[in-house]
């Protein structure tokens, strides 16, 4: 139990918690590990439980109707994912699926809104996660409608250097980098090759080594937000 909590505990919706709401929280929880390309949780369905992510990591992402996948993102350990589906009854906003072997702790909605009625840290906490998605909502479509796929590309990259430095695996290819940013898999090759032209990146099979991330960030500095 003690294991149990001391990970609960690196979980930032859980951080401001003591050890005995800590213990009611891991009692009333199921644990699962489940395999890199596993579904966790699918896009509409109801989100009885809130889904953490106590290693590995999950990749959320939107199957369209005509068949274009779009990339919502990767969520690495330590974290709480779709908080809003817990909240708002509305069923997930993603489908969620594991990018690697990756352990899963899942807590019963009541459990939830219980520990936000509770602890004003909790419900702060919350609050101020949905306000940042709502901000980065509208930034995301503020690039799309505005942005070159190069400058998409470049803030892509930036960003998942803070994660990978400067070694980026790309483990879906272009393909996935291009459902990251809103682009096909010919305008992400042609962004990447554009940033390969200027000296910014080289490309290699699988990954983008960033060769010069100050410049890089200049690039990706020049969107139109």
């Amino acid at each position: 139990m003690r294991d149990q909590i001391g990970a609960l505990a690196t979980v930032p919706l859980f951080s401001m918690l003591g050890d005995q709401r800590l213990r009611r929280l891991a009692a009333h929880s199921a644990v699962r590990t489940i395999a890199s390309g596993t579904v966790a949780a699918t896009r509409g369905e109801p989100a009885s439980h809130l889904l953490v992510v106590e290693s590995g990591a999950l990749t959320a992402f939107h199957d369209s109707t005509q068949g274009r996948r779009v990339n919502l993102g990767d969520f690495h350990a330590p974290c709480a994912v779709d908080k809003a589906a817990v909240l708002d009854r509305g069923g997930h906003t993603a489908t969620w699926q594991a990018s690697g072997t990756t352990r899963l702790r899942r807590f019963p909605r009541d459990e939830v809104l219980a520990l936000v009625d509770d602890v004003p840290a909790v419900r702060r906490h919350v609050l101020a996660h949905l306000a940042a998605q709502v901000r980065h909502h509208q930034t995301e479509r503020i690039r799309a409608t505005l942005d070159d796929a190069t400058t998409r590309a470049a803030i892509w990259l930036v960003q998942a250097t803070a994660t990978h430095g400067r070694r980026i695996p790309l483990p879906q290819g272009q393909q996935g980098l291009g459902e990251a940013i809103g682009a096909t898999r010919v305008t992400t090759n042609r962004a990447l090759r554009h940033l390969a032209r200027d000296e910014l990146i080289r490309i290699e099979p699988g990954a983008v080594i960033v060769l010069a991330p100050e410049l890089l960030a200049h690039r990706a500095a020049s969107s139109s937000r």
